[in-house]
């Protein structure tokens, strides 16, 4: 079976995919994207460490650097799941929301932003999800704000994917909650109808953090490539 490599998000850490991982078949490589510093860095980091030839599953940002990855070396990535991501360009409005957090951020207010603003967006559920929100929130401040100053930069910063969708040709899953505001069900469809090789799985009454809101549907996604007869 074909190896598996695993890209968190902004704020992430393999914690995220705690719920996801023992539920994997094959072997599993988690890359951690904590000093990397642009989309670039984090590709380049997925292509050293990944083995010879796997299955790459990213998760929001890190879906973003795997379509990065995947673009430069697709004979190396036999299929893609991109998990609440999307591949649209950065506009005026978001770049100016995100300059505004990384001001919140180094002024003192990272723990506010993140308590007011980052997760009452991440879940489907408003109040629900009580395990799950404690863990992406110690995971935030384990991050602090130094890293998420990085990282918004990195997405602020981050190349038109429009250009490389074109040279991947590999099977790719999309997988997105049908209630995920930050990399919403439209914006997976538009990615979908712009890839080779494609296909779009909407998960219901689930927001923008799959991996922990719907971790058995996101690994028999990820199984589904890693155990397609052509990748034994």
């Amino acid at each position: 079976m074909i190896p598996v490599v695993l890209a968190p998000g902004l704020l992430c850490d393999d914690r995220l995919w705690s719920l996801v991982r023992p539920m994997l078949k094959g072997e599993v490589v988690i890359v951690d994207f904590t000093d990397d510093e642009t989309i670039h860095a984090m590709a380049d980091r997925i292509l050293m460490e990944g083995p010879d030839r796997f299955v790459l599953a990213g998760f929001s940002m890190g879906g973003m650097a795997s379509m990065t990855a995947a673009a430069r070396a697709p004979d190396r990535i036999a299929g893609l799941v991109l998990i609440d991501t999307h591949a649209e360009p950065e506009t005026p409005d978001r770049s100016t929301r995100r300059a505004r957090q990384i001001a919140t951020a180094d002024s003192g207010g990272f723990e506010r932003l993140v308590r007011e603003e980052l997760k009452p967006v991440y879940f489907a559920d408003a109040h629900g999800r009580g395990g799950e929100r404690r863990l992406v929130w110690n995971m935030a401040l384990d991050a602090g704000a130094p890293q998420f100053r990085r990282h918004v930069e990195a997405l602020m910063a981050r190349p038109d994917p429009g250009a490389m969708l074109g040279t991947l040709t590999m099977p790719v899953t999309v997988v997105t909650g049908e209630a995920d505001t930050l990399a919403p069900p439209l914006a997976a469809r538009h990615l979908v109808e712009r890839l080779a090789d494609a296909r779009l799985v909407l998960v219901p009454d689930c927001g923008h953090m799959a991996p922990l809101e719907a971790p058995a549907v996101v690994a028999a996604e990820i199984n589904r490539l890693c155990c397609k007869p052509e990748f034994a």
